[in-house]
């Protein structure tokens, strides 16, 4: 959990990179009446170009974190109640595929879509091995690593793709790492969103993710 006091442009770049991440809207001296949990997609809590507003000064103070019940712990301890949840982004209710798929960039789009093209090929005909690298993914897209890393690195922070191997964040995704789609990326396609969990893991068990 990260907390941002005074800090517009370190918070506005938190909510950036971290999509799938939670924003606990509060004052400096939190109280009962001014606790609120957000999605970091959330505009409540997301820089809007066209009104000023006071996200961590003044007042004001924004809690961050990947992990909800983080947040939930840490308001609770401070006031002794949990935070409500926006009604507008719905922080404690898993979104939909087409939900996660609604923000992506035209070039997020185009990824997903291809590495889905490839793991559907592979699930379609067991006998042909699934390897998708990042290396291959950039010479298809003649781009370079780097070119792709952030879109690469949204789609992970999404839940729609998982890339294996050494990463660190803020570099460059090694050429040799591994892509493989996420149960949330198989029910964006028609054929699979009826499936149930059980089922969506054994397809990917398929394509041989460790």
């Amino acid at each position: 959990m990260i907390l941002f006091l005074d800090e517009e442009r370190a918070y506005l770049n938190w909510i950036a990179h971290h999509r799938r991440g939670f924003v606990l809207d509060c004052l400096r001296k939190p109280t009962k009446a001014h606790l609120a949990l957000h999605r970091a997609t959330c505009l409540e809590v997301k820089h809007n170009g066209s009104k000023r507003t006071h996200w961590t000064t003044g007042r004001h103070m924004k809690g961050c974190s990947l992990q909800l019940d983080e947040l939930k712990t840490w308001a609770t301890e401070q006031t002794g109640s949990e935070p409500t949840c926006c009604a507008q982004c719905a922080p404690d209710r898993e979104p939909s595929a087409q939900e996660a798929e609604a923000h992506l960039t035209r070039l997020d789009r185009e990824l997903l879509s291809y590495v889905l093209d490839i793991a559907t090929c592979h699930l379609d005909d067991e006998d042909r091995a699934y390897r998708l690298t990042v290396g291959m993914v950039a010479r298809c897209f003649g781009k370079t690593e780097g070119q792709l890393t952030a879109s690469l690195s949204r789609l992970v922070d999404d839940g729609l793709l998982l890339i294996l191997g050494k990463t660190k964040p803020g570099q460059v995704l090694s050429p040799r790492c591994g892509v493989f789609p996420t149960a949330q990326a198989l029910r964006t396609l028609e054929f699979y969103a009826g499936f149930g969990d059980e089922q969506i893991e054994a397809e990917l068990s398929k394509l041989g993710p460790d």
